[in-house]
């Protein structure tokens, strides 16, 4: 301002040292500090400079028309005054609304720059209301915002529901409170609807104790537009990188479960090759044994009686592998269902190992009148011996393996437990998987893989379910549940 009152003092020199008269072309420069007030300091200083220079140039106007009326010279000094007032006047209007747009342009990209990080809701608020009441001319401030069913609010406790703020959250249009009291001075409130996607996202609450006059208001409402358009971009540019992140993490896990699974069926063929040519080597041998030699007839039984046991490994194995196969085209296991009763089936089972192996005894717990089962009796026995044979596998010898079969609420619950080591709990959840084993079991006993996967996949086949509890050092239960038959058995 000492700049713009120093060009004034030169221009009045000059004129004075010229010759005052109200016509001298001089009188035009007061329009170069006058403009420069108005630009420099607004309208207050357009109009300050304008009434200092007409000040100046007055007693030489006023002289004249004192002297001589309003003649030619005086009138052109009076035009020259109004076109002062009105070069301040328009020039600090125009610096007003220049700085203005500046302020509002540095205020949405200070809320571009609170809504950047990937935050949440509750923090976003909390920056973007520091961020706007250190830039709006106000007393206090409050911030609301949907997410989801929720409402998030910072500068307040919550919105009490019939307030201004929940209208303007309900409706989407602005409110003006005159005077929301609390003090000799009017305090006023203002309230305008965060605006994203023709809804109301949220609300911006203002209290000023003195006026909110109509363009500020009106600058408010236009900043909810772009508070809540940015709210909505921020919260969908955050939800686009959760789900990308998601994403990566799924594409990742997918990625280690085909490379897993991969070295899982490498393994498996090993170890099925292995399995197979287990019982093929002594089919092999002890036929070639029958057709080369004369045997005793009590040798022949025996060798008979061994090759009979391993076509059975050998034939539940291939079994086994074609079950597999149906799984993982999406076919159901093939079944023959027919009224079973079930405690035979067991014993028959169970029989099997005892002649089988002496390592173990198996003991059979059944409820008396167990009731028959509907199911096909060929997949209930290869589920049977598909557990009873990981119960002997996994369990120190000599040690009792119990099956328990009971009647429930329209089912029949079989249970094979044994006294082994256990399964690691971070096992136990993918232990049906196909060709999973547990580490800590891979090298203790030779196994495929499979037998789980197609005891669940018989099992649910027949609506049943079957799960597995295990504790570590002390055994493991596998129990399944098979649909009773409510008819009489053939």
């Amino acid at each position: 301002m000492i700049g713009v009152a120093l060009a004034l003092a030169i221009i009045t020199a000059l004129i004075a040292l010229v010759g005052p008269e109200p016509a001298s072309l001089l009188r035009h420069a007061y329009l170069l500090p006058v403009v420069a007030a108005g630009l420099r300091f607004g309208l207050p200083g357009g109009v300050l400079g304008a009434a200092a220079a007409a000040l100046l140039s007055a007693p030489v106007l006023l002289s004249e028309i004192e002297r001589s009326g309003v003649t030619s010279d005086a009138a052109e000094g009076l035009v020259t005054l109004g076109v002062l007032a009105l070069a301040g006047a328009v020039s600090g209007t125009l610096h007003t609304r220049a700085d203005r747009h500046r302020k509002r342009y540095h205020t949405l990209v200070a809320v571009q720059r609170a809504l950047a990080d990937d935050v949440t809701l509750d923090v976003a608020l909390t920056r973007l209301r520091a961020t706007l009441a250190a830039r709006l001319a106000v007393d206090d401030l409050a911030l609301a915002a949907r997410d989801g069913e929720r409402l998030v609010v910072a500068g307040a406790e919550r919105v009490v529901p019939g307030s201004v703020g929940a209208r303007v959250l309900a409706r989407g249009a602005p409110a003006f409170v005159g005077d929301v009291g609390g003090g000799v001075r009017a305090c006023r409130a203002f309230v305008t609807p965060l605006v994203a996607g023709g809804r109301a996202v949220g609300v911006l609450a203002v209290e000023r104790r003195g006026e909110i006059s109509f363009e500020e208001r009106a600058a408010l409402e236009a900043l909810g537009a772009h508070v809540g358009l940015a709210l909505e971009n921020a919260r969908l540019a955050s939800r686009q990188r959760q789900f990308a992140a998601e994403l990566a993490e799924k594409v990742a896990a997918a990625r280690r479960e085909l490379e897993e699974l991969d070295r899982a069926k490498t393994a498996f063929v090993a170890i099925a090759s292995h399995e197979l040519r287990t019982p093929l080597t002594s089919l092999q041998g002890f036929s070639e044994l029958l057709a080369m030699r004369r045997l005793p007839p009590e040798e022949v039984t025996r060798l008979a009686s061994v090759m009979w046991t391993e076509a059975k490994r050998l034939g539940r194995i291939v079994s086994d592998l074609l079950d597999l196969s149906r799984l993982e085209r999406g076919l159901a296991p093939a079944l023959c269902r027919v009224p079973l009763a079930l405690e035979p089936a067991i014993e028959a089972t169970v029989d099997l190992f005892r002649l089988g192996a002496a390592t173990h005894a198996i003991a059979i717990e059944c409820e008396p009148a167990l009731p028959a089962v509907d199911a096909d009796p060929d997949a209930v026995e290869r589920v049977l011996t598909n557990l009873i044979s990981n119960a002997i596998k996994y369990s120190p010898a000599g040690s009792t393996v119990r099956v328990k079969a009971q009647a429930l609420a329209g089912v029949v619950a079989i249970e094979v437990a044994d006294s082994g080591r256990g399964i690691p709990a971070e096992a136990l959840e993918r232990v049906f998987e196909p060709y999973y084993r547990a580490p800590d079991v891979a090298g203790v006993a030779p196994g495929t893989g499979i037998g789980l996967a197609v005891v669940k996949a018989l099992v649910e086949a027949h609506g049943g379910a079957v799960r597995v509890d295990s504790v570590p050092a002390l055994g493991t239960r596998v129990t399944f549940v098979l649909p009773s038959y409510a008819g009489p058995v053939p």
